[in-house]
């Protein structure tokens, strides 16, 4: 049986590096584009089924609270967990093997607080148009049941808390934390240099100081704006991830904005 299978093989078990996802995307072909990618914050392969739980991820990696995430985590005890008798679980069977499916939830994230207090929360992620099937709703409801019962904050987000303009910039952003992708400098210190400079020249926009970052230290056209990314990546600059990033903007318009907190709330 397959789920015997991904038992032995460990998925679904296991926290941070060492943490298994239930499905991978070899496993099926998915609706959305599946994409396999490198954690930075908790160094492992995650497999993302969609465009959309992609996106989330993006997010989820970003926020400084997220110290853990689990892809496709599987419900294994939901049948002696919830009462069962008003829910159609004959649905989630294989055709062909009759074999019942495991149900999972995208996500289940392990938060740390500034007192350094952990706690779990799970989401799901779905497309909107998701949401107008029956089938769909049932399964949530499966879903909303058991974390209740588990005592774990459960939510729903779909695609307009994760714009795609939002992802965009956390692409653009977390490429200069990729390992294999620092330049020939130190850009540690050279980025801390650069925060003075963006801050002590705030009424200027943001390329006139990048550009005149990289003349007066001699570096390679765009070093500085790489470090002003990393800068964001790091957190050592807000800006409002959600909209374009405007480089004439000036460096005190353009850096007091924080990104948005309502997939929390």
């Amino acid at each position: 049986m397959k789920v015997q299978k991904y038992l032995k093989e460990g998925r679904g078990q296991g926290i941070g590096i060492n943490y298994i996802p239930w499905t991978k995307t070899s496993d099926y072909s998915s609706l959305g584009r599946a994409t396999r990618i490198k954690g930075i914050k908790i160094p492992r392969i995650f497999h993302l089924q969609s465009d959309i739980q992609y996106r989330a991820f993006l997010l989820f990696e970003y926020h400084s609270s997220v110290i853990d995430i689990r892809e496709t985590y599987p419900l294994l005890d939901v049948m002696e967990t919830i009462n069962i008798d008003d829910l159609r679980f004959d649905k989630y069977r294989d055709k062909d093997t009759n074999e019942p499916f495991v149900i999972i939830t995208n996500f289940l994230l392990t938060l740390r607080d500034e007192k350094g207090k952990e706690r779990l929360i799970a989401r799901t992620v779905k497309n909107t148009s998701e949401l107008k099937r029956k089938i769909t709703w049932e399964k949530l409801e499966i879903e909303r049941r058991y974390w209740s019962e588990k005592g774990i904050e459960w939510k729903v987000i779909t695609e307009k808390q994760l714009p795609r303009i939002l992802a965009k910039n956390l692409e653009w952003i977390r490429e200069t934390l990729l390992e294999g992708n620092e330049e020939e400098f130190d850009k540690d210190l050279l980025s801390t240099h650069l925060l003075s400079e963006l801050f002590n020249n705030d009424h200027l926009p943001v390329r006139n100081v990048l550009r005149q970052f990289d003349k007066t230290e001699g570096l390679p056209k765009g070093t500085g704006l790489f470090l002003f990314r990393y800068l964001i990546a790091k957190k050592d600059i807000r800006i409002n991830l959600n909209q374009l990033i405007d480089l004439s903007e000036t460096v005190k318009n353009l850096t007091l904005m924080e990104m948005e907190e309502h997939v929390w709330s």
